[in-house]
């Protein structure tokens, strides 16, 4: 059948992985898994296209895979043929029916009830990222003492983002011990989905009862909210019994939901919020100091720009009238991308536009059951596209280049991440009030090149060891 629609299609094959082991690909798999276990997984994982295309075709586990770095492959899945591609199910242990996890009418409907919690006017509200910036400033070394930023930046989005969505600070800042519980079952959970996202269909092998533990604290967070969030619903006599809408009155919507009060579907829905929300900004930050901490330059830079605004409060326009600092945030996702990997299997058979044959320019015909991975890192370092320096941190190439689907690190389409200006408003945010206080950083780790920690994220494997210097 598969061959039949070759023919009938005009459709070339691309090239095949030459595996040794034909019927379930663990020659590959197997290559995989040492650069996962050895922190090399990105570099494997991209530099594998300079070897084979950027479009091959290979067998995962039995499966038969599609692997591309192609942007115009990326839209036709993502954006113009989304329609026939859906979600592996590997995540609904944390995730339920949320909207990470599900795709048609449910994903549509969890699309519509969280966007309202990402509008501009709730970000445009900065009290609560104040409040918790001011006590993460005051637990900073003042002399230039060398610091891991990283458990500092970790807690710090565990309060604004919990509050957030939770309406309820965990209280990181201040070292409480649920937080600290909090966090380490939240990583927990994520390293295994990353490990049952590997093993695809054999997911069912993965038995790690530490894994369920912390599935189970996320979860159990997150149904005490919902149940906080119905009784003050029940408590104010909502009048619109057609509606459930929790908000905080005092600050951003923490959680929307229409249409049902189901207290499984409302948890899935806020844990799908609140893990983009926490991730992102917490990642960002991070590699955006490992990256300032090794150019001394572009701090000095960044700091010419924000000293005028010195007297200034902070604002949403402020920030997004900063130029160089939105190219410091622009080139960190281009090097270090917080998701390096789309994942989606193919519910139809589809006919993409190109990717195909020996030149990956025919038509590429995708068959329903088979997988496609799209690798945002590889497209996002392709010289082709960003010029011999792509695999450096150059803020100068934002000034002309105007990138389409080769930059895509908070996705594209309509699944695209809803929480991408949180991020970035978190993020700039936070360091424009370093700029301020701090004439420079210091890179202090002893390590000349970023080494990879693998969850469903990825952040840095060595911390960011700096000083801060006035």
């Amino acid at each position: 059948m598969y061959k039949l629609h070759l023919r009938r299609t005009s459709c070339v094959e691309p090239p095949h992985y030459p595996h040794k082991d034909p019927i379930l690909g663990l020659d590959l798999f197997l290559q995989y898994t040492r650069a996962f276990r050895s922190h090399t997984f990105l570099d494997f994982s991209t530099h594998i296209f300079v070897t084979h295309g950027k479009t091959f075709k290979c067998n995962v586990l039995g499966t038969p895979t599609f692997r591309t770095a192609d942007p115009q492959v990326s839209k036709a899945v993502f954006a113009t043929h989304a329609s026939s591609f859906g979600l592996y199910p590997i995540a609904k242990h944390i995730w339920g029916n949320g909207i990470i996890v599900v795709d048609g009418e449910r994903w549509n409907h969890g699309r519509a009830l969280m966007w309202g919690s990402f509008e501009v006017v709730h970000l445009r509200n900065f009290e609560r990222l104040e409040r918790h910036v001011d006590v993460f400033m005051g637990l900073l070394p003042q002399e230039g003492e060398t610091v891991d930023l990283m458990p500092l930046f970790q807690r710090l989005i565990l309060d604004t983002s919990s509050e957030f969505i939770f309406v309820e600070a965990m209280g990181a800042l201040q070292n409480s011990t649920f937080s600290t519980k909090f966090t380490d079952a939240f990583t927990y959970a994520q390293k295994g989905t990353a490990n049952r996202a590997m093993l695809k269909r054999f997911k069912f092998l993965y038995r790690d009862e530490k894994w369920w533990a912390a599935c189970k604290l996320i979860t159990d967070y997150a149904d005490e909210h919902v149940e906080k969030a119905l009784q003050r619903l029940r408590d104010r006599k909502e009048s619109d019994k057609g509606q459930l809408r929790l908000v905080d009155e005092a600050s951003n919507p923490t959680l929307m939901a229409q249409d049902t009060q189901d207290k499984y579907t409302l948890r899935c829905h806020i844990i799908s919020v609140f893990s983009p929300a926490h991730d992102g900004a917490a990642i960002t930050l991070l590699n955006a100091l490992v990256h300032l901490s090794r150019h001394p330059t572009v701090w000095r830079n960044l700091k010419s720009e924000i000293l005028p605004t010195q007297l200034e409060p902070l604002n949403y326009e402020l920030l997004n009238s900063c130029k160089y600092l939105t190219h410091v945030l622009k080139e960190t996702h281009r090097l270090t991308p917080i998701v390096t990997l789309n994942q989606r299997h193919c519910l139809t058979t589809a006919t993409l536009p190109t990717g195909g044959g020996p030149t990956r320019t025919t038509p590429l015909l995708i068959p329903r059951g088979s997988n496609i991975d799209i690798n945002y890192r590889a497209m996002m370092r392709d010289p082709d596209f960003w010029g011999p320096d792509a695999n450096v941190f150059v803020l100068e190439r934002w000034d002309t280049i105007r990138p389409g689907w080769e930059y895509t690190p908070f996705g594209g389409g309509p699944r695209s991440c809803p929480g991408r200006r949180l991020v970035f408003t978190e993020c700039a945010y936070m360091l424009v009030r370093l700029l301020r206080a701090f004439g420079g950083s210091e890179c202090r780790d002893g390590v000349g090149e970023w080494r990879e920690e693998m969850r469903m994220t990825f952040q840095g494997r060595n911390g960011c060891l700096v000083g801060l210097v006035r």
